[in-house]
């Protein structure tokens, strides 16, 4: 008898652990497709957090990381670096 109430108290458990990472994710999920919107309407945003996203990896495993991009984008970046350290 003590281990159907104790089976049936774990079953209680695991439904409401279920409820509450599905609530969790639903939430998630919102939240993502109201980010999406926003990366939509301003995709600089989006470049932006890709290039967060980049450091905090780089940070953590230490490493350098030279994001692609045009050619353009890399030496316009390197004739400001030059321009300032002349300055």
């Amino acid at each position: 008898m003590l281990r159907a109430i104790a089976k049936q108290a774990e079953a209680e458990r695991e439904k409401r652990s279920r409820i509450i990472m599905a609530e969790g994710e639903l939430l998630a999920s919102a939240k993502m497709t109201e980010a999406a919107k926003l990366y939509e309407k301003t995709p600089i945003a989006l470049r932006l957090r890709e290039l967060q996203t980049l450091t905090e990896i780089a940070r953590e495993k230490n490493l350098i990381i030279v994001p692609g991009g045009e050619i353009g984008t890399m030496a316009g970046l390197a004739k400001a670096v030059t321009k300032k350290v002349e300055q």
